[in-house]
């Protein structure tokens, strides 16, 4: 019996892995001994029968083990591993039967590679079969993390964990290998992650090992396939010469080889990421010759379909560059339309300048293409050349090259932040296009200028041609903008809900055409996650952003980064990692100083004078207001325009210095102007957050009463919204304003609903100034740690990783990764950055700053 595995107990177990076993009567046999073994009163009479005569029937067997299933009162579990070595029809016939009949107590489990050929179709119509294939059987996002936390405790940052998420795609056995792998070679696991690909030898030894026993042919058919992003059969075979594509795709799916389907109907595919680099570079090893023939044909087919894109790409990579730029022109507005803004730009530098002086679709194109991408002085540079090559060639329109020409000036100078200079050159564009695409990116700029002028009236006047689901799709990056702008519209009134409705509308819209990691999706997932994090969301919020941040630094409006940023760095800021916090913002001071983005750079300086303020450190803090009053200087504003805010944020500095040094009529005489300021151009949204502000400094000058009544202005509308952080981030004194507005509100008789809110509030408060030195004091927490748990959590704080401390201390890695498991318990938090904010709080380690 090698090979067979029995478990004695009510749930018996079979293991089929010899091809022995694939043959009638020695599987009933196996299959009546394992029930057996599990209930002796079950399967004698049948092995009686096998015994004596060899050539009964097997369903005449099988009829009298299913009648010893039925005298059983215990549920019985059967569990068949493997099933995909058996090719015997005859083994199937009699599994079928046996299924049919079984009695309910009886209970199959298969484990297989391939779909078997048995009755599932009438199982599932009669609600007898549950089915967990592979895709069940992956981690989602969360499961990883908390396989990663038990595994490598406190070894991944959160990006890190994304990362190895969207490589592996949660398939198990893949992330047991690097995880075993890393410790192994002793080595930093986050770097290792950032390396990871399925070329490495530990991934690449196991999917040798997967594909060793299969047809040559097959193995030859997956390597040459290697070289497509996405397969079909007719492309398969049109790119290797086989002539059995679909038989093939089958086969590899169903013998569960990571191939993933991408549709219903089962006509595209993929192979999974590490699949593919493996593939990739074996082909490269083995058939490198024909890589550039492999790329051509596989040109030639999505052109004959007219799939252009995937027709260029390939062509390039072929080494064709005059047929790619042929076909260029085909699907250069498409992309841009969409948002696919890096594919095409990213060609633009594959083909000398001078080849593309016979294409303007192109240049403009390419033009469009900077434009979007926030590389707007490379745009309008491109532009003046297009404009003279244009001029001298007079097979163009003039008028509609101008019109289009002015439209992405306009986006340009949209990007580059000067509002009102956008505002009139794409007023004059609006009715001027007959394209669908100029006439609604005109509109948006004009209602982006309209919007920062603070003129809502105007703004949602403004003229939008709707498209239909089709033009939705064609035209994603103009529709996502729209629903962006609306958005940002209806946050400035308040209107969280509306708000929140468009955000989620454009990215449906960005994820559905263009996919997850896009810049369509990241515009509106910057501002999704500064709604969720006001809401108190921050995990959410967190993970709107972590992933996205190098497409929202490429390629989204200054709002969007400074929205990410902010939100990114108040997250540290509230988790105690102040020092994090910095280095955010200081990155978006400087990316606003390299674009010419001084809103940005105002915002984030100013974000800097709070938290110095709060610490206690006036001196850096009146630093930092003193480069917003230059920041004003360099960017005026005698009208309202996107850079009026920088003299806003400099008026709000001058206020958080006043109230830092305890000038509390000073603050909220400069807290009112600003409020009043921001009501007059439909900001509520600031307005209020000044007001919550003022409320703080009038309860710390003893303005009790207009404190709370100030206060309580916020509160009604912040409750109706769920919207707790603005107030909470005014900070520790922010507490006793809270409870006197609660005692009010609860003499007063205040709404069910607005006392529920309070009392959220208040309890969030409590749990963030309050909790901490009541759950265990300094002493009795560094009394808990051992000598070497204290040594390790003081190299943590210095950074140092896992093998750093292991070395520093002279001991393995794996006793490194059991002291911070104990250290992760003793002070009751998950993660490496949680431990030393915890341990800086409790004053067991430095503080850096």
């Amino acid at each position: 019996m090698h090979g067979i595995v029995l478990q004695v107990s009510e749930r018996s177990r079979v293991v089929i892995r010899n091809r022995d076993d694939d043959e009638p009567a020695t599987f009933i046999f196996y299959l009546c001994h394992a029930l057996q073994r599990a209930c002796d009163t079950v399967g004698t009479a049948a092995t009686d029968l096998i015994r004596e005569r060899f050539l009964l029937d097997s369903r005449a067997i099988l009829s009298t083990l299913v009648n010893d299933l039925a005298d059983v009162d215990d549920e019985i579990y059967l569990t068949l591993e493997d099933y995909h070595w058996i090719t015997n029809p005859e083994v199937h016939e009699a599994l079928s039967f046996f299924l049919k009949h079984a009695p309910s107590n009886c209970h199959v489990v298969l484990t297989t590679r391939t779909e078997p050929p048995l009755p599932l179709a009438s199982l599932r119509a009669q609600n007898r079969l549950l089915e967990i294939d592979a895709l069940a059987l992956r981690f989602d996002l969360q499961e990883m993390r908390r396989f990663i936390e038990v595994e490598r405790p406190g070894t991944l940052s959160p990006s890190d964990v994304r990362l190895l998420h969207e490589k592996t795609e949660g398939w198990p056995a893949a992330l047991r290998v690097v995880t075993s792998t890393s410790i192994q070679l002793d080595q930093d696991f986050g770097q290792y992650v950032r390396n990871l690909s399925g070329a490495q030898r530990p991934i690449g030894a196991y999917l040798e090992e997967m594909l060793d026993g299969l047809p040559r042919d097959m193995v030859q058919f997956m390597l040459r396939t290697a070289v497509l992003d996405r397969l079909c059969a007719p492309l398969c075979e049109v790119v290797t010469g086989a002539n059995s594509g679909q038989e093939l795709l089958r086969s590899i799916e169903q013998r569960q080889l990571l191939l993933v389907p991408l549709d219903q109907e089962g006509q595209w595919y993929r192979y999974h990421p590490l699949l593919a680099e493996y593939l990739s570079q074996r082909l490269e090893s083995e058939l490198g010759n024909e890589i550039p023939g492999l790329h051509q044909r596989a040109s030639l087919w999505y052109a004959a379909q007219e799939l252009w894109t995937e027709a260029v790409q390939h062509a390039f990579a072929a080494g064709d560059a005059i047929r790619a730029l042929a076909w260029i022109k085909n699907c250069a507005m498409p992309l841009v339309k969409r948002g696919d803004l890096f594919t095409l730009l990213g060609w633009q530098r594959l083909f000398p300048t001078g080849l593309m002086r016979g294409q303007p679709e192109v240049g403009l194109a390419i033009a469009w293409g900077m434009a979007l991408a926030v590389r707007y002085d490379e745009s309008l540079a491109l532009l003046s050349e297009l404009e003279r090559d244009i001029s001298a060639d007079h097979s163009h329109d003039p008028e509609a090259f101008r019109c289009e020409y002015d439209t992405i000036r306009s986006v340009a100078l949209a990007l580059k932040d000067d509002s009102e200079a956008a505002l009139s050159v794409a007023q004059d564009c609006l009715g001027r296009s007959a394209d669908p695409w100029t006439a609604n990116v005109a509109s948006n700029v004009v209602r982006f200028g309209r919007l920062k002028r603070g003129d809502l009236r105007e703004f949602y006047a403004t003229p939008w041609i709707s498209y239909s689901v089709d033009e939705d799709r064609r035209n994603v990056f103009a529709s996502v903008y729209y629903r962006c702008l609306q958005g940002m519209a209806e946050t400035q009134q308040l209107r969280f809900t509306s708000a929140d409705h468009y955000y989620l509308d454009a990215l449906r819209l960005a994820e559905q055409h263009v996919g997850p990691n896009s810049v369509a999706a990241a515009l509106p997932a910057s501002l999704i996650a500064r709604i969720r994090y006001e809401q108190g969301r921050l995990d959410e919020a967190e993970s709107l952003l972590i992933y996205r941040v190098p497409l929202i630094n490429a390629g989204t409006l200054l709002d969007c980064v400074l929205s990410a940023y902010s939100v990114m760095a108040r997250i540290a800021a509230h988790r105690m990692n102040v020092e994090w916090a910095h280095t955010l913002l200081e990155l978006a001071e400087n990316q606003g100083n390299a674009r010419g983005w001084g809103r940005l750079s105002a915002a984030a300086v100013l974000e800097r004078a709070r938290l110095f303020l709060n610490e206690g450190r006036i001196d850096e803090g009146a630093g930092c207001i003193t480069r917003l009053e230059r920041l004003a200087e360099e960017y005026p504003a005698p009208t309202n325009c996107a850079w009026s805010d920088i003299h806003r944020y400099a008026a709000f500095g001058r206020a958080y210095l006043a109230s830092a040094e305890e000038r509390f009529e000073d603050a909220i005489s400069i807290l009112s102007g600003l409020r009043h300021e921001f009501e007059s151009v439909g900001n509520r949204h600031l307005a209020f957050r000044v007001q919550a502000h003022m409320a703080t400094v009038r309860f710390r000058a003893k303005q009790v009463a207009e404190a709370v009544d100030c206060f309580g202005d916020i509160v009604t509308v912040f409750a109706r919204a769920s919207i707790y952080q603005p107030i909470l981030d005014e900070g520790k004194e922010v507490g006793p304003l809270l409870a006197a507005f609660q005692n009010k509100a609860e003499r007063t008789g205040g709404s069910r609903e607005l006392m529920s809110y309070i009392s959220n509030l208040s309890a969030t408060w409590k749990s963030r100034y309050e909790a901490e030195p009541r759950e265990a004091s300094a002493s009795a927490v560094a009394e808990s740690l051992s000598p070497r748990e204290s040594d390790i959590l003081r190299l943590i704080a210095e950074g140092l990783s896992n093998k750093e401390i292991a070395k520093n201390l002279a001991i393995a890695p794996e006793t490194v990764k059991s002291h911070i498991k104990n250290i992760f318990i003793k002070l009751k938090v998950e993660k490496r950055a949680q431990a030393v904010s915890r341990a800086q709080i409790l004053g067991l380690t430095g503080t850096r700053t």
